[in-house]
């Protein structure tokens, strides 16, 4: 048991750097996302460009500014949840490295909050990515140069981290259960 104890700690300590790095260079993408977007007037877009798919959502690059804007603003939105996403687990990581086990309420806590994160990125952010394309374009019709994809497979995701974060806290409880009898 305290090999295993041993293991977990070392495995906990190398996650959360991963994840930690991982966050942090979704970041710096964004901030250069933000550069891009400044210095979009002065790039020479193609028209007619590619099918981008970003995040779930797939956009058609007509060669205009605005859409350029409205693909960085797509990028960045999906790029910010995962980064948090990333930071979150990372923290997990580093609380179970620290303490010794994963099941405190603190993690449950944290996992629910990664599930609300993924249904966010499903549910919420398709809209405002379409909404972005209103404003930043002059396309009257946003679904001519931008799709919406709602697949209810990715809604299982944050389900199944809800339940995770469920059974976390069942385990948090039957530890402080077994210390005190201890």
């Amino acid at each position: 048991m305290n090999n295993q104890n041993g293991k977990m700690l070392k495995m906990s300590k190398i996650l959360n750097t991963i994840l930690k790095i991982g966050g942090i260079m979704l970041i710096m993408g964004m901030m250069l996302q933000i550069v891009f977007v400044i210095i979009a007037p002065s790039l020479d877009i193609k028209s007619g460009g590619p099918i981008i798919d970003v995040w779930g959502s797939s956009m058609t690059l007509d060669g205009s500014v605005g859409n350029f804007r409205a693909l960085m603003f797509v990028t960045m939105l999906g790029s910010g949840i995962m980064a948090a996403i990333l930071l979150v687990a990372s923290f997990i990581f580093k609380d179970i490295s620290r303490e010794g086990t994963p099941f405190t309420k603190k993690n449950s806590n944290k996992i629910r909050g990664i599930s609300i994160l993924l249904i966010a990125q499903c549910i919420v952010i398709p809209p405002l990515q379409l909404l972005a394309v209103k404003i930043f374009t002059s396309t009257t019709n946003a679904s001519d140069a931008y799709n919406i994809n709602l697949n209810l497979g990715f809604i299982i995701v944050p389900v199944i981290f809800f339940c995770l974060a469920q059974i976390f806290e069942y385990g948090a409880e039957l530890q402080r259960q077994s210390d005190e009898t201890l």
